[in-house]
């Protein structure tokens, strides 16, 4: 993982992408990078550092796909509803179903980049929405329920970027 000017290694769990590199999750504390940060890896190498996209990086480029066609806010308005659920059921504990959901959406975002291939951005679909559904994971095992509502919060957020 590229981390400030350096490169260090974390123990991540990768979801591999069906158009190349991986979206990873960060699995324990390493210093000062707490557990569940999301990183993006662009190519199918571990020896390639992968890069934290930043939540205002991955709005942005939602936001500027959604300006390119509007068509797809639906769509990708559900696959971010989708997310959050499965992300909601990675805990108390995750099971090979709750994996299953996580890869689903992937493919299923995917196959956006079919359909909407005029819609540029620093992201492809794929790892946008992957990426969101690490960051909905993350958050629900950061704020857990019932006291708060992680992924809810973190997609509210985007929806309210994307509007």
């Amino acid at each position: 993982m590229r981390c400030g000017g350096g490169v260090r290694e974390v123990l991540v769990a990768a979801f591999p992408l069906l158009g190349g590199g991986a979206a990873c999750l960060q699995l324990q504390d390493d210093g000062e990078l707490r557990r569940g940060g999301v990183y993006l890896t662009p190519e199918d190498d571990a020896g390639c550092p992968a890069v934290a996209p930043r939540f205002d990086e991955l709005f942005a480029d939602a936001a500027g796909k959604l300006a390119q066609d509007p068509s797809l806010r639906g769509l990708l308005v559900g696959l971010l509803e989708r997310a959050r659920d499965a992300a909601r059921a990675c805990l108390p504990q995750l099971s090979p179903e709750a994996l299953a959901a996580l890869m689903d959406l992937g493919r299923e975002a995917h196959d956006l980049e079919a359909r909407a291939p005029s819609a540029q951005g620093a992201f492809t679909w794929e790892a946008l929405v992957l990426c969101a559904t690490l960051i909905f994971v993350s958050e629900e095992e950061r704020y857990p329920r019932p006291r708060y509502k992680g992924a809810d919060v973190a997609l509210e957020r985007f929806l309210d970027v994307i509007g």
